[in-house]
């Protein structure tokens, strides 16, 4: 008889039954909306990680068009039915701009038993407490299996080992294949990532989320086969070949998050063959099947194979070499049309990826090969990027995204909302690429891609830094950060510490802006060898900005001047970044009130058309602004008009994606001074005023206080002290983090004859400023 007992979990008074859809309070039943009672149930079966509101929506409601708002509801409900207190939580944790996470001890029981204790090794495995036996009915009859056994020994493909005949119940966490380990000649090396990509594509096709391949690699590292890290993943599986008197073994190891272990084996002469029974068995053992898809084991698909195990290395010269040789019938395929297609365009040869790809979607009808053409779709955005045509880049990759949905392809779907995304962002379209990105979010967790998902969190943080929302952007980044950090993924931190000290800088935090760069610093003492070169410098240049935020101007210039130094050994020589240190050696020249050395600075990064090659138009504005200013502080009446004139000129011929409020407040910024410098100090004001109108719109603390210091002196100055004063208490909040706002706090107790108050905020400022060079109270500079 069919084993009918439930899944109950228990935790303090309550215990809940998923399957009954019942949740008792000592044994009283709590009544529960659906959408309210599947949070919880959601919430904890996962009770081993944080759960992001994303995920939860999709899980929960089965779309991503649900408000937050409706899930903080809905969380309040369930807090309220649990006596749980948000702000001191014992059930439910809010994670800030992540989601929600299960506190309370939990116990598994089913219904009648004891709680579950682990069993021996070689049985049947659930890979996940949080769920009952889901078992097909062919497998719950012992003569279907040795039926299919028998059928299976006299095809010769292998055997099937099993402690017991019942099949296992999955729970669909994140699978990690790993390499093979190959016992074979030389010439089957290829094999150690051919398997491993082979047997990952059974478990996806039976609709079992597993692990991007690239991930595992670099979670192993280069030669390092500790597997400590994939504890949290669901499942493990480790393949092993062996080639014996022309017969291919192979095994599969696997081992599941509780410690239980499960075995599968098969034999035959394809050793493609024998990998597809291998994980046919496996499949079925785990309460799945793909038994019934045809796979192909020929020549063609293994030499395939070899070409997707060295792009899975990087060995991109053995990639091209197999491109070259391939067999004249394997290249008239759309299979390998693709690949070939795709080298070009992953190493950016342009013309030939153009051709491959324009050539290949001719040849593929959407009626035909639907997942196929929506992946060369979803490559062109490459083409349309490069040749600036972002409308047919968002076009084909809207018909890809069609394509995938209409087959439920979504390790495909996440790609190509993820690439619409990154061209939406070129256009200006933050709004929609949000929802892409989210989009994409959801599809790479659902397939257990945890580096795809990662780098949507990462590339939300960056969407909320271009809207100049650091401090959303803070936590996610953080997350990312700490996500990869323990899954021992490396190569993903440095452009995450890059964005951590820019927002934290943003926010005013300059001691721990200066802190997330002792992360990293110094970089060759930090074991951060894979780093590439450009990156060093980006980071480098973020360490000197940081140095200069907390008052180190002195030391954060001879950081700048010997990374000009480096730089300038490489013959590219980097002249974006070239021209952005000579405007930031410029400005702390100028807050130290060296004004001559502050202009030749500026001037080496206006000249040559350095600046050109920095994309950011932030950069552009930042750096004209500088030059105004030093040209300010020198008393050049002649020079703030012609620079303040240029700068408008450039802002007009921006493109209307690139016009925004941050390049609006700078050049506000230049225009009172030009104002000012011509004796219009009413509509020197009347900048400024707008200037801080835009910046507190905009809610960036830098900016806040950098237009606010000018825009209170320039009032204190014209005797202005209500105006002053407003300006002032709106910059108090900082004025313990930034030198600036202190010194418009200074400055006014000053102009009311606050003495006390006056000396105790000249203080603050002088701490914070370090060795700037405060400017005077009655005077409109501002740097």
């Amino acid at each position: 008889m069919a084993n009918t007992k439930m899944t109950v979990y228990r935790f303090g008074e309550f215990e809940l039954t998923p399957r009954a859809r019942e949740l008792k309070r000592n044994g009283d039943v709590i009544d529960l909306t659906a959408s309210v009672f599947d949070c919880l149930v959601y919430l904890v079966e996962h009770r081993e990680r944080p759960v992001g509101r994303d995920e939860l929506i999709a899980a929960v409601w089965a779309t991503t068009s649900v408000s937050e708002n409706l899930v903080a509801q809905a969380i309040a409900r369930l807090r309220r039915a649990l006596g749980d207190d948000a702000n001191e939580p014992r059930c439910i944790k809010t994670l800030p701009r992540i989601g929600y996470r299960w506190m309370m001890e939990t116990s598994v029981v089913s219904a009648g038993d004891d709680p579950v204790t682990a069993p021996n090794d070689r049985t049947p495995i659930a890979t996940s407490d949080s769920s009952p036996p889901v078992v097909p009915f062919w497998l719950r009859r012992w003569r279907w299996i040795a039926t299919l056994l028998m059928l299976i020994a006299t095809a010769g493909a292998g055997l099937w080992w099993i402690s017991k005949p019942a099949p296992v119940a999955f729970n669909p966490g994140t699978t990690a294949v790993l390499p093979a380990r190959i016992n074979a000649p030389e010439e089957w090396s290829w094999l150690r990532l051919g398997l491993m990509d082979l047997i990952a594509g059974d478990m996806r096709e039976a609709k079992i989320p597993v692990e991007n391949s690239q991930t595992v690699l670099n979670l192993l590292g280069q030669g390092n086969e500790d597997t400590a890290r994939f504890s949290s993943y669901a499942l493990v599986i480790h393949p092993q070949v062996a080639l014996s008197e022309n017969r291919w073994h192979v095994e599969l190891e696997v081992t599941a998050a509780n410690g239980r272990t499960l075995h599968a084996e098969s034999t035959s002469d394809n050793v493609m063959k024998a990998a597809h029974s291998a994980s046919a068995f496996l499949l079925a053992q785990m309460g799945t099947s793909a038994l019934g898809s045809v796979k192909s084991t020929d020549e063609k698909a293994q030499y395939l194979l070899r070409m997707d195990a060295a792009s899975d290395a990087g060995s991109m010269n053995v990639l091209r070499e197999l491109i070259d040789k391939a067999p004249p019938d394997l290249r008239q395929t759309l299979e390998f049309s693709f690949i070939e297609a795709t080298f070009y365009c992953d190493q950016g040869e342009y013309d030939p990826c153009k051709k491959q790809l324009t050539d290949l979607l001719q040849r593929l009808p959407a009626d035909k090969e639907p997942i196929l053409r929506g992946q060369v779709l979803s490559h062109l955005w490459y083409v349309y990027f490069r040749e600036h045509k972002y409308a047919e880049g968002i076009a084909a990759l809207s018909e890809a995204i069609q394509l995938f949905q209409t087959h439920n392809s979504r390790g495909h779907l996440a790609y190509a909302y993820a690439e619409r995304a990154g061209l939406l962002v070129m256009i200006g379209k933050f709004d929609q690429a949000e929802s892409d990105y989210g989009l994409a979010r959801i599809n790479y967790a659902w397939v257990g891609d945890t580096a795809g998902a990662l780098g949507m969190d990462a590339a939300l943080a960056d969407l909320d830094m271009r809207r100049g929302h650091f401090a959303q952007a803070l936590p996610t980044i953080e997350h990312a950060y700490e996500q990869y950090q323990r899954m021992g993924m490396r190569q993903y931190l440095p452009g995450l510490l890059y964005d951590l000290v820019i927002s934290q800088k943003m926010l005013l935090q300059h001691p721990d802006a200066l802190a997330t760069t002792e992360r990293y610093w110094p970089i060759d003492q930090k074991q951060w060898e894979f780093m590439e070169e450009m990156t060093r410098h980006l980071l480098t240049f973020q360490r000197a900005a940081a140095l200069a935020g907390s008052g180190r101007s002195m030391e954060g210039s001879k950081l700048l001047e010997q990374l000009l130094a480096q730089i300038k050994l490489d013959p590219h020589g980097e002249p974006g970044l070239q021209a952005t240190v000579y405007v930031l050696l410029a400005k702390l020249a100028l807050q130290r009130g060296e004004t001559k050395v502050a202009q030749a600075w500026i001037s080496q990064a206006l000249s040559g058309g350095l600046l050109e090659w920095d994309s950011n138009k932030h950069d552009h504005a930042d750096a004209r602004l500088t030059q105004v200013l030093i040209a300010q502080q020198a008393n050049d009446a002649t020079q703030i008009r012609l620079v303040a004139a240029a700068m408008q000129t450039w802002a007009n011929q921006l493109p209307a994606s690139d016009q925004d409020e941050w390049v609006a407040i700078l050049l506000l910024r230049a225009q009172a001074v030009q104002a000012n410098a011509e004796g219009h100090r009413e509509q020197a004001l009347d900048q400024l005023k707008l200037a801080m109108s835009k910046a507190s719109h905009l809610g960036v603390p830098e900016l806040m206080v950098d237009v606010g210091l000018a825009y209170t002196l320039s009032l204190l100055e014209d005797g202005k002290i209500n105006e002053a004063t407003a300006i002032s208490g709106r910059l108090s909040t900082w004025e313990q983090l930034d030198w600036r706002a202190a010194w418009a706090q200074a400055c006014l107790y000053r102009t009311l004859g606050s003495m006390d108050a006056w000396k105790q905020h000249q203080r603050k400022a002088t701490e914070l400023a370090g060795d700037r060079v405060l400017p005077t109270c009655t005077s409109t500079a501002a740097q």
